[in-house]
């Protein structure tokens, strides 16, 4: 088996807010590793500290009130939170890029799609001519499946759908050519078969450009089509990791079970789909031992201790003290 190398690496990241009304433990020791030229899908509850994660990458955790108090983000094997601002920035949109959750918000109203994709482009290549500027954001804009792209360059974002502006989103992350493209919620508020296009251009766009994704996701059915390795997050931290054929046939802990179960069975009807008990803790009130326990089937006196991130099989990693007893109780078990 070839072996794989690292792109991105966090290792214990803390990524904490201070407010008026207490501390937010938003990303509280989050470790995982998106390797080279594959997909990374991150899934979890909203407020699972899945955004938080993808922003620390970045650099872009609003200071005050946050900031990283611990751990590192390795990429390429340099720690991001080690760079400085002029560092960072000079990284950001080239080597490491994002698409945003809100196509209709990440745009600028004022300033033509045009206008704001070179300024992606000559903010890393500022020496670059500006026909030759206009050129390739034109090339990149055909790229994302954008027709008569010579005419949509003038365009403002109003005049646009919001498929087309997501497309002009991943033109403008995608123009510097990114080794790691960072995707958080590419297809929120867009109808089911737009979300489908945007995904086969985002696959077909991984596999031209060679490049990484790291996709953050609550969709399931998104993970299951497009990525290659899996990270579940609850409450601050990664419950489970593994490779998405591993977890989807055999998941470890009982926070991924749940949501397995919640999924609907389109060839069961009238079928009332399993929830799952209580709500997610606040991240001020996250408290100790496992913070799923309160919410889970299996929760016992030891859960009172937090379970480590260990592996159970080759490449699967879970934090779950009743691991074996939820493989037990599963069909085939």
């Amino acid at each position: 088996m070839e072996e794989k190398t690292p792109l991105l690496e966090l290792e214990d990241l803390h990524t904490y807010f201070y407010t008026d009304i207490g501390v937010a433990k938003s990303v509280d020791g989050v470790s995982y590793t998106a390797y080279k030229g594959e997909t990374l899908g991150v899934v979890g509850e909203s407020g699972c500290g899945k955004s938080v994660t993808a922003l620390s990458v970045m650099g872009l955790i609003p200071r005050p009130p946050g900031r990283i108090v611990k751990g590192a983000i390795r990429f390429k094997g340099r720690d991001l939170t080690q760079l400085n601002a002029e560092e960072m920035r000079l990284m950001r949109g080239d080597a490491i890029s994002m698409i945003f959750q809100e196509p209709m918000t990440s745009l600028n109203p004022v300033y033509t799609v045009g206008n704001q994709i070179i300024e992606a482009l000559r903010v890393h290549s500022w020496d670059i001519p500006a026909k030759e500027a206009r050129h390739r954001a034109i090339e990149m804009l055909q790229k994302v499946g954008i027709s008569s792209p010579e005419k949509r360059i003038d365009e403002y974002p109003h005049a646009m759908s919001g498929g087309m502006r997501q497309r002009v989103c991943i033109a403008m992350s995608l123009i510097c050519g990114p080794e790691l493209l960072i995707a958080d919620e590419p297809t929120t508020a867009l109808d089911v078969t737009i979300q489908a296009q945007i995904l086969e251009l985002m696959n077909q766009l991984q596999e031209d450009l060679g490049m990484t994704v790291l996709l953050i996701t609550h969709d399931l059915g998104v993970v299951a089509e497009t990525c290659d390795q899996v990270v579940v997050m609850y409450a601050g931290k990664v419950v489970e990791n593994a490779d998405v054929h591993r977890l989807f046939e055999n998941p470890g802990h009982p926070y991924t079970r749940a949501l397995f179960n919640s999924l609907p069975d389109l060839g069961a009807a009238h079928h009332i789909l399993p929830t799952i008990p209580g709500m997610v803790p606040s991240a001020y009130e996250f408290g100790t031992g496992c913070r799923f326990r309160d919410r889970c089937a299996y929760a016992s006196p030891m859960c009172i201790e937090e379970p480590p991130l260990v592996e159970i099989e080759p490449g699967h990693r879970v934090a779950c003290h009743h691991t074996d007893r939820l493989r037990a109780d599963a069909p085939g078990g």
